[in-house]
């Protein structure tokens, strides 16, 4: 959001990362639904194994050459990850900044920016193959898993420069059958979810799940004497069906509906946010209302030849405002965003050889007014429509030219064109003089055709011990598209296009696993070379702006591993450092060069343990240790080193299930989001809670 007044000369800027967190045991969550945390290196109970792979089918993220997280539907729920803020806290090189409860901005290997505030989306968000704006997400319910990949991706669908978060919802089965939780936890929160599958026919069913949240949050607002000002209350919704025609092909149609209404009673001077305090004179807005629906076809020809579709679109709404004494004015937007597009690939294989190969489209329009009103002193009122048409082509072709060896060319072609219309900025003031000022401009395009190359380097050798190996070695060049800054006041501002950027990324990782699930290993190192970073801020007449930073560098590398000592205890552990910072960066005539981007730690560790003693107990404990970094958008903050732990003692029936749960444990305190005007949101504080559910 714009929080900077007209000619007053404030700096915004920087990239955030956030904390990262280790996972538990993936055979635990095979072996008894519980669920963890499953990273790379996981247990081979969450992979299926090489030789039952069809190539360009395969869903293991073993033999993934990437860094990939894959958290299953079971973990989302019962680890009460209930945003895209809660993964992002809870996965190496993965972080997030928030201004609210539900409007995270997710950032990877020190790589994001503020979707909210530009046309530049470092990270994408796809649920069920369609792209997503990922600040209306609010609720993660019901979802089968959720894969995060760090780094870009070339041949997936979007383009993505810092990584992807894919989402996928659970089928309905052929059985009738549901469930139904309650929970309860601080802040008064309160949560109902039910799912239910529905058999329609011999080859068809449907799966309904609706849910409800309410809470009064976790804000003592002391001027008003209430403790709901940042609470809030949610519906949520989805309708999935699922058709396996007499050809082999399966259909998926999916429609889903979210809608959050809340408080914005969130900023504060970083003191009393750390305090979970306030003295807003009022609780602010905050409203998402989301629709998205999906259709999805899969078809197995034969090896030779797999097609998958994925088409949909959503249909989002924002409404925000904030308290009006947090800058002594009026401030906020009504911001609606449309988006449709979709995928198509085709893939197989044939002797030593595999291919595939696709096309992806996507058209966005978001509107972005932006109100900033402190009359009769000051009033700033703009309105931009952005519009962005996406097209690109991509293939891979992989030769495996040895049993343990196989080369991956892969290529993509991008087209982008990002146009700003109806864009219009209304200034008033009367003090020191009395002026008013009303610009427009007529549309303005920015449009770029790239070619990306990749290469990957696969070996992954096939041997009687007992020990899986896959390792790699990639390059792949990243891009994102150039665009428009539709909060600026200035027509001369806004009507200047920020440059594309481009990254030459080198990756190189391997993996370990013990066929019998008694332990897996995992190291990654990576390095990205940056030109042209976007990266949000203010210029010198307090407009919000995208500057691009000539030359930077993300580095650095991720150890995780796990191990099963005994047939009931599962411990496992992470280290990440990452180097991301400034090579070449000067703007409104300060250098920022060689300054670390912002909330990026260097360091990062964590380990993770489940033990389940037997009949149906289960107790899982998680700590993870985050470094000290500068908060984003402004380097004038900064969050000390902290640790945050988790816990929950879990109690299974054949029917019902009951858990007591903790996060944030030791009450860390830490801050998601800051400004230059001395402003800050603070995370959340220790969260207790109890979840009772039943199956049937």
């Amino acid at each position: 959001m714009r929080y900077v007044l007209f000619v007053v000369p404030v700096l915004d800027y920087g990239i955030i990362t956030h904390p990262v967190w280790a996972a538990g045991a993936c055979s635990a969550q095979h072996s008894s639904a519980k669920g963890d945390v499953s990273h790379t290196a996981g247990a081979s109970s969450c992979f299926q194994k090489a030789e039952e792979l069809v190539v360009h089918s395969r869903t293991s993220p073993f033999v993934a050459s990437s860094s990939v997280s894959r958290l299953s539907g079971a973990v989302l729920k019962e680890r009460h990850l209930d945003t895209l803020g809660d993964v992002a806290e809870r996965l190496p090189n993965v972080s997030f900044t928030t201004t609210t409860q539900s409007n995270p901005v997710i950032m990877m290997r020190g790589l994001g920016g503020t979707e909210d505030e530009t046309s530049s989306l470092y990270v994408p968000f796809v649920l069920d193959g369609v792209p997503m704006m990922s600040l209306a997400m609010g609720q993660i319910f019901d979802l089968d898993h959720m894969d995060v990949t760090r780094g870009p991706e070339l041949t997936k669908g979007p383009n993505a420069f810092g990584g992807m978060v894919s989402a996928t919802s659970r089928d309905p089965r052929d059985k009738f059958g549901g469930s139904l939780d309650f929970e309860y936890g601080t802040g008064n929160r309160r949560r109902a979810v039910m799912s239910n599958d529905i058999p329609l026919g011999r080859n068809t069913a449907l799966r309904f799940t609706v849910g409800g949240e309410v809470a009064d949050g976790y804000i003592s607002n002391r001027l008003l004497d209430r403790k709901d000002t940042a609470g809030w209350h949610s519906w949520f919704g989805r309708l999935k069906l699922l058709h396996k025609d007499s050809a082999g092909g399966e259909w998926r149609v999916s429609l889903h509906h979210v809608l959050n209404h809340g408080g914005n009673d969130y900023f504060a001077t970083p003191e009393m946010a750390l305090h979970h305090k306030s003295d807003n004179t009022s609780r602010g807005t905050n409203n998402n209302d989301y629709w998205a629906g999906s259709a999805q076809y899969h078809r197995m020809f034969s090896r030779k030849m797999i097609v998958d579709v994925a088409l949909g679109g959503n249909a989002t709404k924002w409404n925000f405002q904030l308290p009006g004494s947090v800058f002594s004015a009026r401030t906020g937007f009504n911001m609606p965003t449309r988006q449709a597009g979709g995928t198509i690939t085709l893939s197989g294989s044939s002797g030593t050889l595999d291919w595939r190969g696709g096309v992806y489209g996507q058209e966005m329009m978001r509107d972005t007014p932006y109100l900033f009103d402190m009359s009769p002193y000051y009033l700033s009122n703009t309105t931009a429509v952005l519009n962005n048409a996406n097209v690109a082509g991509f293939a891979e072709l992989g030769w495996r030219f040895s049993p343990s060896w196989r080369l991956v060319p892969s290529f993509r072609v991008e087209h982008n064109q990002w146009s700003m219309s109806h864009w219009s900025a209304l200034q008033e003031a009367s003090v020191p003089q009395s002026f008013a000022l009303l610009q427009t401009l007529p549309k303005q395009t920015a449009s770029r055709t790239v070619p990306l190359p990749g290469l990957k380097l696969e070996y992954h050798p096939q041997t009687d011990t007992g020990v899986m190996q896959f390792g790699w070695l990639s390059y792949t060049r990243a891009y994102m598209p150039p665009g428009f800054s539709p909060h600026s006041v200035m027509a001369a501002t806004a009507q200047t296009p920020f440059d594309a950027s481009y990254g030459n990324n080198l990756e190189i990782g391997y993996r370990l696993h013990d066929r019998k699930d008694k332990w897996s290993a995992e190291v990654i190192g990576y390095s990205n070379l940056i030109s042209n970073l976007q990266v949000s801020t203010s210029n010198a007449n307090g407009e919000s702006v995208v500057a691009t930073a000539a030359k930077a560098h993300t580095r650095g590398m991720e150890l995780s591993g796990t191990v099963k000592p005994i047939s009931t205890l599962a411990l496992s552990g992470f280290l990440g450092l990452t180097y991301a910072g400034y090579d070449r960066f000067v703007f409104a005539g300060q250098s920022f060069s060689g300054q670390q981007l912002n909330g990026t730690p260097k360091s990062s560790f964590g380990f993770s343990g489940t033990w389940t003693p037997g009949d149906g107990w289960s107790v899982n404990v998680n700590v993870v240790r985050r470094g000290r970094t500068n908060l984003y958008p402004s380097s004038t903050l900064v969050n000390d080193p902290y640790v945050l732990v988790d816990a929950q003692i879990e109690k299974k029936w054949r029917w019902w299930n009951i858990a007591v749960y903790g996060r944030n444990l030791a009450d860390a305190r830490y801050l998601t989001r800051g400004l230059a005007v001395g402003q800050a949101v603070a995370a959340n504080p220790r969260l207790l809670g109890l979840r009772v559910g039943v199956t049937y």
